[in-house]
Parts: C-alpha cells; structure tokens; sequence
C-alpha cells in the first residue's frame, strides 16, 4: 500500500471503480450508533494495532493474534468470564445466523483462534500444529473478525448495559454450563475437609431455596 509495507508480499489494491461502494460502507459504519461507544473505540484501537503489526507465525511474529482476540474481547465479552464460548457463540450468531453450517464453521473458527491466544499471553508459545493453522487460516481469521467488528458496530448498542442484554440475547451460558463448571471446579478441591464444608453449604443453599 506505501513505501512502508511495500515489502509485504499480501498487496493490496483498490480500483477506482470500487472506491464509491468503500465510501458507502466506510460512511454507514461511522454513522452507526455505537461508532462512537467506550467499546468499538477500544476494539478499534486493538483491530488497527494488530492490523499495522508483522504477521509471520514461522518466525513466531504472531501479536497480531493477541491484538485482534482482544478487540472480539472488547466487543463480544463484557462479563469477562466463560470467554472462548462466549466470543465463539456471539460471533457466530452475529454474522451467520440464518445458516447453521456457516455458524458452526465460524464458532470452530474462532475457537481454535481463541485458544492459540491463550497459549501466546500465558507463555505456552506457539507449537507447529498452531503455527501451520495460522499460516493456512489466516485469511479466514482477518476475514470473519472484520465481519464480526462491522456487524457489532451496525447491530449492538452503545451503552453498557443495553449491549450487555443484547449480547446475552444472542448466546449467554446455560444453568447447566455454570453447573457443569462448578461442579469441575469442585472436583478440583483436594482436601476432604473442603471438600465436606463446601457439599454443606450447598446442601443448605438447596435446603433453604427449596422451602
């Protein structure tokens, strides 16, 4: 695109002939609602960081894959927690709704993106498996996380609490996800004393709202 990039070997190019149809878009985007919201800001600034940054998953030049997993972070997880299958779910339901296949493709998508992320902030590194992925999709990833950050623009509101119901109104975990991950969770407490104080409280949680 400049002297700046000219070293890449993705081009770029834009025909005259396609420039109307980009103003249109670029214009129904900053005119959207939330063009303006405390969280497209934030997942704007994260997308563009990741988008000007190296991206070589040989040579392990890979913070373009942190920076764009926080900008789906910032717009898709508010409640910060149950995070890979709330981003997976929501970006799925954002931009393929009406096609099952294509859901499921995505969410499988975003997952696999998601946890190499993981690996990458809590310094597991990159093995060949995540390296070769990246390589093979990495135009599928830049392609459905600028969808998913255009469909958020146009669709979710920009106030916090508003967002958060929509966002929930397109996936939130079930009681028996949250059941499952407590009861995972409780499996993990290795003394027996613990383990017996915490069964009590919840016999007693059960007793009392069963009254």
């Amino acid at each position: 695109m400049n002297d700046l990039n000219s070293y890449s070997p993705a081009k770029f190019e834009m025909e005259s002939e396609k420039c109307g149809s980009w103003k249109v878009f670029a214009d129904s985007v900053r005119e959207s609602q939330s063009w303006s919201s405390d969280w497209f800001a934030a997942a704007r600034r994260f997308f563009l960081s990741g988008g000007a940054k190296p991206f070589n998953p040989v040579r392990d030049d890979v913070d373009r894959v942190v920076d764009y997993a926080t900008a789906l972070e910032s717009t898709l997880v508010p409640e910060r927690d149950y995070n890979t299958r709330r981003i997976r779910h929501r970006a799925a339901a954002l931009i393929a709704s009406d096609n099952p296949a294509a859901a499921d493709s995505v969410a499988g998508l975003i997952k696999i993106f998601y946890d190499i992320r993981s690996r990458i902030v809590h310094g597991g590194g990159l093995d060949d498996k995540s390296r070769a992925w990246l390589v093979e999709n990495s135009g599928q990833v830049e392609l459905r996380v600028r969808q998913i950050l255009v469909a958020a623009v146009l669709r979710l509101p920009p106030g916090e609490k508003d967002r958060c119901l929509a966002l929930a109104e397109l996936y939130d975990p079930t009681d028996k996800d949250r059941g499952d991950s407590a009861f995972g969770k409780f499996k993990e407490i290795k003394t027996v004393e613990v383990r017996n104080e915490i069964a009590a409280k919840i016999a007693k949680l059960v007793g009392s709202e069963s009254k």
